[in-house]
């Protein structure tokens, strides 16, 4: 389990690392907000772009039309310099251009030193969407709201 999850930390990253310059060419920088001492990241992308191995592991669909939402919380402590991974509550809805919407449940993924909280959805190639996310993290009464609008693709 170990090495499926460094796999799949590592493929992680790659995708992260490779679809950087499309997200900086987009004019979004890095896929975070900040909230005080803590910071949500977030990607979306086609769940085909996982390696088979992550999304058999993680129980994900790979498919051309799913998409595929992981968030992570963090949380800067004083005198350190990497932030903290945290768990916590996440919930979303996800809107195309038309205004319809769907719920998002949102399943949490804990390993050693992270935890994500990933969903899939259905989409319509080239369709617009705007995602509406609710991070609370655990222990806090403060819900920092998400928001980003993404296009997707069928691979």
């Amino acid at each position: 389990m170990k090495a499926l999850t460094q796999v799949f930390t590592a493929c992680l990253f790659t995708l992260c690392a490779a679809f950087s310059p499309l997200l900086l060419a987009a004019d979004r920088g890095e896929q975070k907000q900040v909230f005080g001492d803590y910071e949500v990241h977030y990607i979306g992308l086609n769940s085909s772009f996982l390696p088979p191995e992550a999304a058999e592991a993680y129980g994900i669909s790979r498919s051309r039309a799913l998409g595929y939402i992981s968030v992570s919380i963090l949380h800067n402590e004083e005198g350190s310099d990497v932030p903290a991974a945290v768990s916590g509550k996440v919930t979303g809805t996800i809107r195309n251009l038309l205004g319809q919407s769907r719920e998002l449940e949102f399943q949490e993924i804990k390993e050693t030193n992270a935890v994500y909280y990933i969903t899939t959805f259905r989409f319509d190639d080239e369709d617009m969407y705007n995602v509406n996310l609710k991070a609370t993290p655990e222990g806090q009464s403060r819900t920092f709201d998400v928001k980003f609008s993404q296009r997707f693709y069928e691979e």
